[in-house]
């Protein structure tokens, strides 16, 4: 059973990666929130980007170095600590379901994306996978929450749901 896990994660990470190599071409700045070990930073980093992880947990970020040497940050999505219109793109992997208030983590995430920048979100898909134990986002889930800030497009590739987003310039936000 472990090595399945360990080929289907492989499957969503190589996945993942093409997907910000197609909205955003090397090289670029990639923001990823929740890097956990690294293995996505590590992929995309090899393909030319310039990759920053910013992780609430001290213990993957010390697992994540041991795979390269990415620059990674101790942080959390609702108080991102990084500069303004940095960023090309962002991704979270399997991590936008951990970040409590949407609303505040994306205003954060906003900030620090450059104009008409790419937000890549990997989920397991809600709406077909009863087995994820809560830890998975619906079409509405991506929708309602990414909508305010992002112009989003909704992929499927089972057991996952994919939301390819750009930012949106908003008079409410003051950018």
């Amino acid at each position: 059973m472990y090595r399945f896990a360990e080929l289907a994660l492989r499957w969503a990470y190589s996945l993942t990666a093409r997907i910000v190599r197609s909205a955003v071409p090397s090289p670029a700045r990639v923001l990823e929130v929740g890097p956990g070990t690294g293995v996505l930073m590590n992929m995309l980093s090899a393909s030319g980007y310039y990759v920053i992880g910013v992780d609430a947990s001290l213990p993957m970020l010390r697992r994540a170095r041991r795979l390269w040497k990415p620059d990674i940050i101790n942080g959390v999505s609702l108080s991102l600590p990084l500069v303004d219109d940095y960023f090309d793109a962002a991704v979270a992997m399997f991590t936008l379901h951990h970040w409590g208030d949407y609303d505040t983590s994306l205003r954060s995430l906003h900030r620090v994306l450059r104009r008409h920048a790419a937000f890549i979100v990997v989920e397991f898909d809600g709406d077909r996978v009863g087995w994820s134990m809560g830890h998975s986002c619906s079409a509405k889930c991506l929708l309602d929450a990414l909508s305010p800030y992002f112009d989003v497009v909704i992929r499927r590739r089972f057991p996952l749901i994919m939301a390819i987003a750009r930012r949106l310039d908003s008079p409410a936000l003051g950018t």
